[in-house]
């Protein structure tokens, strides 16, 4: 088998186990925290602010890490801290506990994020990386899918398990990857000096980067904004579906599970349409499509905000976080398009870096709106932050072409 083949296997195989065991902890981490460790707004928002604060110290040096190191291991480092900080979640149901095990994962995260896209990059080019990033999630949504049922069916006996059961889950991927991932595109960044400057350096050619290319200047924004609206929507909206509406029929924790498996069914579509969609029109800008997307976004968190029926809360979603899911993997590959090899994981790093800030400044911003007016108007505000990006996005419809 040669190392193209030994990395399609590899990152179909990632895309098969990461988004299932990750589906465990997403499908009731929301349920969890608003039922089991607070139901107040504010102290909502502080447990995804504390995890946004540990993206937003170590994104970047984990992110120059995966440049100048390792893509591998940067990826397996960060799945271990990761699954530490399920366990320890679903383990100790203690509000500054919880706290603390966001942090612990967070740090994991920040190994990850990046690394496995330019490991992909590297290991098989920038042309054949588009399609195989959306084929691999839509492996992912599968994937998710199982997950969530998993999760759903294990909750109904405590909603703390699925954590627990990911956490594990995640441990053990991290072991699989130590087998079966190769790394062979991969050239770390060299330098003359010690380490520690080859680290600064990378660090800085980053910065260089973005500042150079108008496109990057632009995701470092759009980042931020994201973050702004994203973070305090994931905050509040499990709060709001068991707090102002009546749960019918079964229990709440199997309605979220059909609320994350419709997202995940109707993603795997939308990501194949978007996908041909872009390979039958290549002239069409990949930013005119996140526009498109970003403004349903925006449409469906109103309706999410403001309907007055349960199902119709649950249609809202769907299309809001459908929209969502389908715009990961084209940014990714957006970004991917404008940032060399040797500092890729390092500009992605700071995409999520940025996205932190926004989480951070953002989120405690809607959850006071949250305990002192309402979460349907917190909610209305967190929508409306996106709205910026759109016209980011069409600003760079001509760089696309």
């Amino acid at each position: 088998m040669d190392t193209r083949q030994h990395a399609y296997r590899a990152y179909y195989l990632f895309r098969m186990i990461a988004p299932f065991v990750f589906a465990m902890w997403v499908t009731v981490a929301g349920l969890y925290f608003a039922t089991r460790i607070s139901s107040d707004p504010l102290q909502l928002a502080l447990l995804l602010i504390v995890l946004e604060f540990a993206t937003f110290l170590f994104e970047i040096p984990t992110g120059v890490i995966a440049d100048v190191y390792s893509r591998k291991w940067s990826i397996i480092a960060g799945y271990i801290i990761w699954g530490l900080g399920f366990i320890i979640q679903g383990m100790f149901q203690s509000f500054y506990i919880v706290m603390l095990s966001q942090v612990i994962w967070g740090i994991g995260f920040t190994f990850v994020s990046g690394a496995p896209e330019a490991w992909l990059v590297d290991e098989i080019g920038e042309e054949d990386a588009l399609p195989l990033f959306v084929r691999g999630s839509q492996i992912g949504q599968v994937s998710s899918i199982l997950g969530i049922i998993s999760a759903t069916l294990i909750g109904t006996i405590d909603t703390a398990l699925p954590i627990i059961v990911g956490g594990i889950g995640t441990l053990l991927l991290a072991v699989i990857l130590v087998i079966v991932m190769p790394e062979n595109g991969f050239q770390p960044t060299q330098r003359e000096g010690s380490t520690r400057w080859s680290v600064f350096d990378t660090f800085f050619d980053g910065v260089r980067e973005v500042r150079r290319i108008p496109v990057l200047r632009s995701v470092i924004w759009i980042g931020f904004i994201i973050g702004t609206s994203a973070g305090g929507f994931d905050a509040l909206y499990p709060r709001h579906i068991v707090g102002n509406f009546e749960i019918p029929l079964v229990e709440p924790v199997i309605w979220f599970g059909v609320i994350a498996g419709g997202v995940m069914l109707l993603t795997i579509p939308l990501l194949e349409i978007a996908k041909r969609y872009l390979e039958r029109n290549p002239t069409v800008p990949v930013s005119s499509l996140l526009s498109v997307f970003a403004i349903g976004t925006v449409i469906g968190n109103l309706i999410f905000a403001w309907t007055g029926n349960f199902y119709g809360v649950i249609f809202a979603f769907w299309l809001s976080q459908t929209l969502r899911n389908t715009t990961k993997p084209l940014f990714m590959a957006w970004i991917n398009r404008y940032t060399s090899s040797g500092v890729r994981a390092t500009v992605i790093s700071m995409y999520w870096q940025s996205n932190a800030f926004g989480n951070i400044l953002g989120t405690p911003i809607i959850g006071l709106i949250g305990s002192f007016l309402s979460i349907r108007i917190a909610l209305t505000v967190s929508a409306g932050a996106l709205l910026p990006v759109v016209s980011i996005y069409r600003r760079h419809h001509a760089d696309d072409r």
